[in-house]
C-alpha cells in the first residue's frame, strides 16, 4: 500500500496518523514518514498494520526488514554478548 491508500483506509476505520502517533508516544511526522517510506520504524509500521487490520507484510511488502520479528530484550543482550566475544579475538 502507498501512503495515500494507508491514510484513506485509516480514515475509513476512524483513525489517523496523529492517533497512532499519540498511542505510540511518537510524532505524527514519524508516522507519516513511515507510511510514505521516508523513514523506517518497525513498531510504527506494525501499529499502522494493526490499525488497518492487516499483516505488516501486506501493508509494507517492499520493506523486508519489517517481515521479521524484532528481537526481545534478552535476545538482544545475548547477541551483544556474542558480538563482544567475537570482537575479542
Amino acid at each position: 500500500m502507498d501512503s495515500k491508500q494507508i491514510k484513506k483506509e485509516l480514515m475509513r476505520r476512524g483513525f489517523d496518523f496523529s492517533m497512532i502517533a499519540e498511542a505510540l508516544d511518537k510524532s505524527p511526522s514519524l508516522v507519516s514518514k513511515v507510511a510514505s517510506r521516508k523513514a523506517r520504524s518497525q513498531p510504527v509500521a506494525l501499529a499502522i498494520a494493526k490499525a488497518l487490520g492487516m499483516e505488516i507484510d501486506e501493508v509494507f511488502p517492499d520493506i523486508d526488514a519489517y517481515h521479521h520479528q524484532p528481537m526481545t530484550a534478552e535476545q538482544r543482550k545475548q547477541k551483544q554478548r556474542e558480538l563482544v566475544a567475537l570482537l575479542k579475538d
